[in-house]
Order: C-alpha cells, then structure tokens, then sequence
C-alpha cells in the first residue's frame, strides 16, 4: 500500500513536469445524452449541454484553455456559452485553468464549502500540494453542499459530497436520455488516498470523511459512470466501445478504492 501512495504521489508531482496523458488531446465526444466528454487523455472534463447555456465540470491543467476550445468546438458547441463552471476536487490538475474560463466565458464558479477556499486562494491552502502547484485564484460564486441541486436549462445535478481524496472532493448525479432510453449517470470523484489517513494534522478527520463518502456511493445505482481521470473508468475501452453503460463496473470500482482505503488506514499511514 505504501507503494501505491507512492505511485500516487510521484503522478502529481511528475504532471508539472509534462505528464502526457494529462496534456495529450483526446477526441471530445458524446458519452450519451447531453453529456460529452472534453477532457485530454487522462484529465477528464465534462460538458453538460443545455438551451440556456452549458455547464463545464473541470477544466484541466493551467494551459488547458485552448484545448478545452477546440473539444467544444469538435462536438458543435462554443466555450463562451459554458454559464457554469464545476469541479470535482480543487487539485491544481482539475482546476488551474478555471479562472481563464470563468473571465471568457463570464460563467458563474461553484464549489463545495470545503474546497472553495482552496480555489479562492489559488490552491495555497491546499492539505496536499504545495507551492509548486499553485494555481490563478478564482472566486466562487456559490457554495455547494450535500444534496443541493445544480440547474441549469432542464437539467438538474444533485450534489453528492465525497470528500477525503481533497477537503470538499464531490460527485454528481444527473440522468440523460441515451437513444430514448432514461438513463441515470454518476460522475463520480473516486476515492483515491493521496495524503496520510494518520496524523494528518492539515487534515484531521481525512479517515471519517473517506468513510462517509464510500458509503454514499456505494449506495448510488447508476447506469453510467465517469470520474475524474479517463484511467480509473476505461474511458478509452467505453469509448471505442461506444457505449458507457456499466452499472457493474461502477460498484466494483467503489469497493476496490474503499478496500485500498481500509488497508491504508489498517496499516496506519
């Protein structure tokens, strides 16, 4: 476990140095519905479409602007109409390019309450990352919690808090039509562990929150699901596929970052 952590670790840091699949363009595409995937090979970023405006969960790494242009402009649709701007963690890989966004689009930023500081400060009061990984600040322009509802254009997103992996980490739940059929959609922030579980004095109830969390999780049935990076959900294989259809997937996914998560904590790191 402790090489794990370890792996997890030398992924963010070797991202500022030109983490490929973090910056290589991926082809933007429709997951199902209204939902399209905008991100690069690994960072994921999500576009909800509506008539009044869309909604852009995650925008990437600090020069991940243009990029986010161009997979808009592949599946017929302009950065300037994005009228929200979401996130699923305030790691530095998710969201350094948000405040570039927000002054093109003019869209509104909303955050959880625990990590809408670390936004508002430009990740310096981030548990994890340290200087390094400073980002542009961005104002937040509304505070999530638990069970609020994002709307938007006859969309709504239920705000599902699952902090641990960052102070106010979150997942979403919507539902789309997929070729006339009703279909509920997760996208979910995986529980990943990149921080200590024990004497974690930057953060000290890290281990109830992960728990907390997994237990949301585990209990949402969702037909499709997605996450933060392309890797933790075979975004590639789904893709080529061309369907995302795999509510067993989804559980199975759950349990396995849970038990990593208990086996950390057992061990006492």
């Amino acid at each position: 476990m402790r090489i794990l952590i370890s792996a997890l670790l030398v992924c963010g840091m070797a991202s500022a140095q030109g983490n490929s699949t973090w910056r290589n363009p991926y082809p933007a595409h429709r997951i199902a519905g209204n939902l399209y995937y905008v991100g690069t090979e690994d960072l994921a970023c999500y576009l909800i479409a509506t008539p009044a405006g869309h909604i852009l969960i995650n925008t990437g790494l600090e020069d991940s602007t243009p990029l986010l242009r161009t997979s808009l402009q592949q599946v017929g649709l302009k950065l300037e109409d994005v009228k929200i701007l979401l996130t699923m963690q305030a790691h530095f890989d998710h969201v350094a390019a948000m405040a570039e966004v927000k002054k093109l689009s003019g869209a509104q930023v909303y955050a959880t309450e625990a990590d809408a500081p670390i936004l508002e400060d430009g990740g310096k009061s981030d548990p994890h990352f340290g200087k390094s990984f400073w980002f542009a600040p961005v104002k937040v322009d509304r505070r999530l919690r638990d069970g609020d509802v994002v709307a938007l254009g006859g969309v709504s997103l239920r705000v599902v808090s699952t902090p641990g992996h960052s102070k106010g980490s979150v997942s979403y739940t919507m539902d789309v039509m997929d070729g006339g059929v009703k279909r509920s959609v997760a996208i979910a922030n995986m529980g990943s562990v990149v921080m200590p579980l024990k004497g974690n004095a930057k953060y000290p109830n890290i281990a109830e929150d992960f728990a907390r969390g997994f237990e949301k999780q585990k209990k949402l049935r969702p037909d499709i699901w997605v996450a933060g990076h392309a890797s933790q959900f075979d975004m590639a294989a789904k893709h080529k596929a061309g369907s995302y259809v795999d509510p067993q997937g989804y559980q199975k996914a759950v349990l396995e970052y849970e038990r990593k998560f208990r086996e950390t904590l057992a061990a006492g790191r």
